[in-house]
């Protein structure tokens, strides 16, 4: 069994304009996590650690495994995080009232003490986009929100 694999000049040209963007990516990416990791260590925390703080609310509990989930993180490795944000008082597990086996994490206002230093100097702080001016900027934002967007759903010919 054979598969059509469309070879035309316009799709090898545009594979390889992918393929660069893909690269392009990874590389930036690269330069935002070690971004976010340098504002995170300044503020003493791991990066796992900003992230959780982050995800985190002084109202709203989140089970670890929502967490682990919306970080992508193994659970079992969060616990360890978890407990030293709880040994510097930043964080607090407190039983769910539908099922008391199971904890919520709630943020401490020692977190957010913690916490939002981080974040006004992590939205503050240009960090590797800070080159581009304000058009490539929104040109980047436009770009992103293009290529993010849920496809549309093909509606149906009329018969």
């Amino acid at each position: 069994m054979s598969t059509h694999h469309d070879t035309s000049p316009d799709s090898a040209h545009h594979l390889l304009l992918v393929q660069q963007v893909v690269g392009l990516w990874v590389q930036m990416q690269d330069r935002l996590q070690s971004h976010f990791t340098a504002l995170a260590a300044e503020h003493s925390l791991s990066p796992v650690q900003a992230k959780v703080l982050l995800q985190l609310d002084t109202a709203t509990p989140v089970t670890t495994s929502a967490l682990a989930s919306r970080l992508q993180y193994d659970p079992s490795n969060l616990t360890r995080v978890i407990d030293k944000l709880e040994a510097r008082g930043a964080v607090r597990r407190q039983p769910d009232l539908s099922d008391r086996r199971v904890k919520g994490l709630v943020l401490t206002p020692a977190g957010e003490q913690l916490r939002d230093p981080f974040w006004q100097q992590l939205i503050g702080d240009v960090g590797p986009l800070g080159t581009l001016s304000e058009r490539e900027l929104k040109q980047l934002r436009s770009i992103l929100l293009s290529a993010l967007a849920e496809p549309a759903v093909a509606k149906s010919a009329p018969r």
